[in-house]
């Protein structure tokens, strides 16, 4: 079964089944007489992993959990060695001789690495704790699959809401704008070791019910390890092509500001209404990215000028020119009260000058 959030009715019904889903969606609401009636059930072989996140209104849930056996994956990694590997990780059934050392046999084996790098990638984003990050509750461990649990967010993704109204107003998209930027920046300044997000996209941007939006699924996140901001050293092609910087693609070494390249492709698809060079498939588009310097138009009927110049700057081929996500938030705020001081404003036609 699919887990992750979606709109459509099955994502009702699999709420409303039996088993563990009727857990997770009790839990995210912060039903505890919900989750009481689950766990009277008797639910075999559900452990959840979770951090008691107590000032966002689930400190009771937890406690019921950890009544019921929940403990913390970061307690657990921290007291287990990075070089011992769960046997269960090693299929050994299916393992090939190859040769003899002095020390024994030697063979060929399949490691699931998958299991296990995705339980230190929830570790990390546990830890996280801001109004633009969605809150991380806990994970589901022993079952076929690895089921996360984090808060509902009932109005969708960023490209749910563009894609059924289309264009924004200027208001609305700067606002929307901010809610992404000082997440990411959260994320950029974190303490020891900044985290880069690494696909930045709309589908990674959710909606909660007071409207503001939220970053979330750090699947292909990184810490950066170095502390020096323009040093970090780490390479591959890895994202959604469509948001993808230049430097990423072409396979070079990079650091947080891939994260501030896919940030200005959203905001000018808040603008746009969606995406540019639809005829075009994603690999196509970072391409002529990476190799021609191409960049979306910006019609000066539908950007205010504050805001071309900043995502001029965003995707600059030139990672070391583009602006910090705290640069950005200061830059929007000003543009923010532009834009409301011109709403109070009479004016003689629908334009909006700043």
């Amino acid at each position: 079964m699919d887990c992750k959030p979606s709109s459509s009715p099955s994502m009702a019904q699999m709420f409303d089944s039996e088993g563990p889903y009727r857990l997770l969606h009790c839990s995210s609401k912060g039903d505890r007489a919900g989750v009481l009636q689950e766990l009277e059930k008797g639910i075999v072989g559900v452990v959840l992993h979770f951090q008691m996140p107590c000032s966002f209104g689930h400190g009771v849930i937890c406690r019921i959990l950890e009544g019921r056996g929940g403990i913390d994956p970061v307690g657990l990694d921290s007291h287990t060695p990075c070089y011992e590997i769960d046997y269960d990780e090693v299929n050994m059934d299916e393992a090939i001789l190859v040769g003899e050392g002095a020390y024994g046999e030697i063979y060929r084996v399949k490691v699931a690495w998958v299991r296990n790098s995705f339980m230190k990638e929830l570790g990390l984003w546990q830890k996280l704790r801001h109004p633009n990050i969605v809150q991380f509750l806990g994970v589901l461990k022993h079952s076929e699959r690895l089921i996360f649990l984090t808060e509902y967010l009932r109005n969708g993704s960023l490209h749910d809401i563009l894609k059924k109204k289309g264009r924004l107003d200027p208001p609305t998209a700067v606002a929307y704008a901010l809610d992404i930027a000082r997440g990411m920046n959260y994320l950029h300044q974190l303490k020891p070791h900044a985290i880069i997000h690494r696909d930045l996209t709309p589908s990674n941007v959710l909606q909660d019910e007071a409207g503001h939006l939220k970053v979330t699924d750090f699947g292909l996140s990184k810490i950066a390890q170095e502390k020096d901001s323009y040093s970090y050293k780490m390479t591959g092609g890895t994202g959604s092509y469509r948001y993808m910087a230049p430097e990423v693609y072409r396979r070079e070494s990079y650091g947080k500001s891939v994260d501030i390249f896919s940030f200005a492709l959203i905001v000018h698809e808040m603008f746009q209404g969606g995406p540019s060079n639809k005829a075009e498939t994603a690999v196509q588009v970072a391409d002529k990215r990476a190799y021609e310097d191409s960049r979306p138009p910006l019609s000066s009927a539908l950007y205010p000028e504050p805001i071309k110049e900043l995502l001029r700057e965003c995707w600059h081929k030139n990672p070391d020119c583009r602006p910090t996500f705290e640069e950005i938030i200061l830059r929007l705020e000003v543009i923010q009260d532009r834009l409301q001081e011109k709403k109070t404003m009479p004016s003689c036609c629908g334009c909006i000058m700043l």
